[in-house]
């Protein structure tokens, strides 16, 4: 999970400056094939959880909505409700709408606390290991600990082994290519170093890899 700037690219046309707020159901394909465009564009054709990579068209991804529609109709069509997820039933935004136990991994939970990806900065509160595996920072206070908590069991980020398995797969080539330079000195290294985190950004999982690096530095 990633920050996602929302200003570095308009509101989707069909859904600015409406007068009367219209339900996300009542907007035409047309309508949501614009917002789906926006949301691949923001979020690098990622999904904005656990950033793998999707394709584009309407069947490789969902228009998921952070804080539920049936619980929360007011915002069905506000784009700073919208992100676009991944299908996988068993993680990010499928997971979360299935949320709704008396107690487990499936419990229900308060959007409010969960980290907003277009509000947040998951680098606050999250720390990508690399072993594929991510945890909550250490030193959060209670509050941000909890949070942290809640959004890595909510799209279940943390016990997902596939997810686990896609993140150490990633950072597999870029381990193997510092342990190479270590041994070409340090200077070689810093400027690997330095040139890949600006190719980085636009990969999946590129926030594990980035935290990677920065333990390096």
């Amino acid at each position: 999970m990633r920050h996602l700037d929302r200003t570095t690219i308009p509101t989707p046309a069909c859904i600015t400056g409406l007068i009367e707020r219209r339900a996300y159901s009542d907007l035409t394909g047309a309508e949501k094939s614009e917002i789906r465009g926006s949301l691949l564009n923001l979020q690098g054709n990622r999904c904005a959880y656990c950033e793998r990579r999707t394709g584009d068209e309407r069947d490789e991804g969902h228009i998921e909505h952070f804080r539920k529609q049936a619980e929360h109709d007011d915002l069905t069509s506000t784009w700073e409700n919208m992100y676009w997820s991944c299908l996988d039933l068993k993680t990010c935004g499928k997971h979360k709408d299935n949320c709704s136990k008396i107690s487990g991994p499936k419990a229900k939970f308060n959007p409010d606390d969960l980290i907003d990806p277009g509000v947040d900065d998951p680098d606050q509160f999250l720390l990508f290991v690399d072993d594929g595996t991510v945890v909550s920072r250490p030193g959060l206070d209670t509050d941000s600990q909890r949070r942290a908590e809640e959004t890595l069991r909510v799209f279940r980020l943390a016990d997902s082994a596939y997810l686990r398995q896609q993140r150490a797969d990633a950072l597999r080539p870029y381990k193997a290519a510092v342990k190479f330079l270590i041994t070409q000195g340090g200077e070689i290294l810093a400027q690997y170093l330095q040139t890949e985190r600006a190719h980085i950004e636009q990969a999946p999982f590129s926030t594990a890899i980035r935290h990677y690096f920065e333990g390096l530095l």
